[in-house]
C-alpha cells in the first residue's frame, strides 16, 4: 500500500509507432492464416482421433432413424386428420366457401354532353329549351 501524501510515480512507454493502413491489412491476413493453419491442423489430429462406426452399425442407426422419422409422419398425419374432422364437424370450417367477386365494368366510349342525341329515325330531338328559345 501506499501511503497518504505521495504519490505514485506512472512509468510512461513510449508509444507505438502508428501503423499505416498497408501494415494493418498486412498483419491482418498473418494473423488470420496462422488461426487458419491452426484451425486445420487440429481438425486433421481430431479426425484420427474418431471411432468411425462399421457398415452394419451404420445402417443399423440409419434404419432406426428414418423409422422413427416415419413413425412420427404418421402419428402428425392422424393427430392432423382428426382435429380437422373434429373442426369441421363444430362448424369452424363452412363446408360451402363464397368468394365475392367484383365485377368491373368495361369502359363504354365516352359521349360529350354537347352532342344532340337523336331518336330512332334519326332526326334530333329538341328540348323544351331549344323549342322555347
Amino acid at each position: 500500500m501506499t501511503k497518504k501524501g505521495t504519490k505514485e510515480k506512472r512509468v510512461e512507454q513510449p508509444s507505438a509507432a502508428k501503423k499505416n493502413f498497408f501494415h494493418k491489412t498486412a498483419g491482418f491476413f498473418v494473423r488470420t492464416g496462422k488461426k487458419l493453419k491452426n484451425f486445420f491442423v487440429n481438425l486433421k489430429a481430431e479426425l484420427k482421433r474418431v471411432v468411425w462406426p462399421d457398415r452394419r452399425r451404420l445402417i443399423q442407426s440409419t434404419a432406426t432413424v428414418l423409422a422413427i422419422c416415419v413413425l412420427i409422419g404418421m402419428i402428425l398425419f392422424v393427430i392432423d386428420t382428426v382435429l380437422s374432422g373434429s373442426l369441421n364437424a363444430l362448424g369452424f370450417y363452412s363446408p360451402k366457401v363464397t368468394t365475392s367477386t367484383t365485377i368491373v365494368p368495361t369502359s363504354t366510349p365516352a359521349v360529350s354532353e354537347t352532342l344532340d342525341e337523336t331518336d330512332e329515325t334519326g332526326d334530333l330531338e329538341t328540348t323544351e329549351s331549344e323549342a322555347d328559345g
